[in-house]
């Protein structure tokens, strides 16, 4: 196993058809790669005004998509999946653990970028530098992943958090 530290976390939440994002104040938090069939296990240390969030999740047992920071702020988001596995009330905080799957990599982001600039007709000198300004903004392509993610879930009937232990 390895361990980092949990440095952002922004939820991709879906509600009904739209798509809300939630910023999660962290106390303090881990990222631990399980390294087992490609499991994460997330835990966030939070104050009490995130609590009714993640309460709903854990009720409906939904998945949710989540970009986070792992060890520095300036790094890029790692887009997982992810379901609550517990809520624990410590000292006027709670720890939240997150059962998670990367969703996508780096390259799948990139990947759908170029695929979006090509169906727009951008080509040769102009095609490289909208890559450069489209690859800037993260957080859109990352909410439009998101949208893509939660639809291919529910066409398939399936997450890939099902065989979550």
């Amino acid at each position: 196993m390895k361990t980092f530290r949990l440095q952002g976390l922004h939820l991709l939440l879906k509600e009904e058809e739209e798509l809300q994002q939630e910023q999660v104040k962290l106390q303090e938090g881990l990222v631990i790669n399980r390294e087992e069939g490609g499991w994460w296990l997330l835990e966030a240390v939070i104050d009490e005004p995130s609590i009714p969030t993640f309460q709903r999740l854990s009720e409906k047992k939904s998945e949710v998509v989540m970009d986070v920071l792992i060890s520095h702020k300036q790094n890029d988001p790692a887009t997982m999946v992810g379901r609550v596995r517990s809520i624990r009330e410590l000292n006027e905080r709670y720890a939240i653990l997150i059962d998670s799957k990367m969703a996508l990599k780096k390259e799948d982001i990139f990947n759908y970028i170029m695929e979006s600039l090509i169906q727009d007709g951008y080509t040769g000198d102009e095609l490289l530098t909208e890559f450069k300004n489209r690859k800037q903004d993260r957080a859109s392509w990352s909410a439009q992943l998101a949208r893509s993610l939660y639809k291919q879930y529910e066409e398939q009937g399936q997450s890939p958090l099902d065989d979550a232990k």
